[in-house]
């Protein structure tokens, strides 16, 4: 069984879409040649699959393997709007060119199938992910698209290491990475670009709206630790780049860091890593 980096992706098409409410009755049924995800930008609808009709909206990552039978709906008053991304994921297929999917069984050439490997990762990802506060994943099927409809050159191998990274990325949210609470999620951004405010657990609970109990728990499932264990490992790992990559004096890093006292920042320091910090930078540098 290969493992999901010997992957040899590659785009046969993508795109960004808007489905017409007026042409559902188009779309009763789709079947695909290759790998398909689609990222739900706007609007809202439906989908359907063997399993059922599943109701998807913004943030929604829609994943049909090859052959699985599917169709969308577009909601009559917020048309529903993807990017569309079909690809071929252990051997390129150069021969097939863009057919990705028919609208009718009849039609379908077997011929034109992608290669399919078993894998553990793509085996147990769901058919449908959400992805409302993930912004990488958007980010990244934007620039996949962008790449495959650019004629610059090395726009396809730009496409193809995108295209991997993509696939790395959404399996790794779902499989491998902790659930986070979409009310927490804006608190750790805070935290890593502003540490240097320091630790207000009051302030920490007004921003994300929760009740102490409940805050800690969806902290914790997040990221495995306390909220100040939390802050301290970001502010003690910036605290060892700025020695790594700087020479101004631990006091200098120690003001920027929000600390009052470098004899406090000496000893958490000396706490977290083991060693003070102008041991850390010698050894860094020897």
């Amino acid at each position: 069984m290969p493992i999901l980096t010997a992957m040899n992706p590659s785009v046969r098409t993508a795109h960004h879409y808007r489905f017409p409410y007026e042409k559902n009755g188009s779309e009763s049924f789709r079947l695909g040649y290759c790998y398909a995800f689609h990222l739900v930008t706007g609007g809202k609808g439906t989908v359907t699959l063997p399993t059922g009709t599943f109701a998807i909206a913004k943030g929604d990552l829609l994943y049909f393997p090859p052959k699985l039978q599917h169709s969308f709906h577009s909601d009559a008053a917020h048309a529903l709007s993807t990017y569309n991304l079909y690809c071929d994921i252990w051997a390129t297929r150069p021969d097939a060119g863009q057919k990705h999917l028919v609208w009718k069984e009849a039609d379908f050439d077997p011929h034109l199938l992608t290669a399919m490997e078993p894998n553990s990762d793509l085996d147990n990802l769901p058919n449908l992910l959400h992805f409302q506060h993930q912004s990488a994943i958007t980010d990244l099927f934007a620039l996949v698209v962008e790449q495959h409809q650019n004629a610059a050159p090395y726009s396809d191998a730009i496409g193809k290491s995108l295209l991997q990274a993509l696939l790395l990325k959404i399996v790794q949210l779902h499989t491998y990475l902790p659930f986070i609470d979409f009310r927490i999620k804006p608190l750790l951004d805070n935290i890593h670009q502003k540490a240097y405010m320091g630790s207000s657990y009051e302030a920490w609970l007004e921003q994300c709206k929760l009740k102490k109990t409940q805050f800690h728990q969806l902290f914790k499932q997040a990221t495995g630790m306390s909220p100040k264990a939390y802050w301290t490992s970001v502010i003690m790992k910036q605290a060892a780049a700025a020695l790594k990559e700087s020479a101004r004096s631990v006091t200098d890093i120690a003001e920027d860091l929000g600390y009052s006292s470098i004899h406090h920042f000496s000893k958490q320091f000396t706490l977290y890593y083991g060693i003070s910090p102008s041991e850390y930078r010698n050894r860094q540098r020897s």
